[in-house]
């Protein structure tokens, strides 16, 4: 099986997000409907402890996904861009893609492919700098000003919190939503640092 590198002309977006272990307030705000059916997922999230990282990284569905963080606006809106999408197993090339944004490296190993099996644990599992995060997520989808949002239920390492994020190639459509929800004076927190902070892995960051 190859895998398949973005290749597609993409529109990076703007995103913003927050955590909490409840957003009930929110929720009511969103009128969500009661038989909207939310969509399930099994996610493995690489999250690096130590340095300023600049991608996202995590398998969805034997596929490895990386975005990487373009800028910040003054608004503290972030701009990611899609760069990889490769299905499992990967080959070497790919891997040295996904992991050209993190201080990982599969140069030790003779492998010429990896299975998702082979990649937690011949890469990022010797490595004491990071930890591979099984996340559990059950998405609601809506659109608010033009945007998409998600509100998400998630269980990560046992510890369950709730997310909100909006997002939209121009962050005035994601900065006009979030005053509408009283929320443009919250901190963003993209899934990172979300994560990390949520299982107290922050402080080495």
């Amino acid at each position: 099986m190859t895998a398949h590198m973005v290749t597609c002309k993409i529109v990076p977006r703007w995103e913003w997000r927050c955590f909490a272990p409840s957003l009930a307030a929110l929720e009511c705000a969103l009128h969500i409907a009661d038989d909207a059916s939310p969509s399930e997922s099994n996610e493995t999230y690489i999250l690096a402890l130590t340095g300023f990282v600049v991608d996202n990284v995590k398998i969805r569905d034997d596929v490895l996904e990386v975005k990487r963080l373009l800028q910040t606006d003054a608004n503290g809106l972030e701009q990611w861009e899609p760069v990889l999408k490769a299905r499992f197993p990967i080959g070497r090339e790919d891997v040295d893609a996904a992991l050209a944004g993190l201080p990982l490296s599969p140069a030790a190993s003779p492998r010429g492919s990896f299975t998702v099996v082979q990649f937690l644990d011949e890469i990022v599992e010797p490595c004491p700098d990071f930890r591979a995060v099984k996340v559990h997520k059950s998405r609601s989808h809506l659109t608010m000003n033009e945007c998409s949002a998600e509100l998400v239920q998630l269980s990560a390492a046992s510890v369950a919190l709730q997310s909100f994020a909006l997002e939209h190639e121009d962050p005035g459509h994601v900065l006009r939503a979030l005053r509408s929800l009283g929320l443009d004076s919250q901190a963003n927190m993209n899934y990172p640092r979300g994560l990390k902070r949520a299982l107290g892995f922050e402080a080495a960051s």
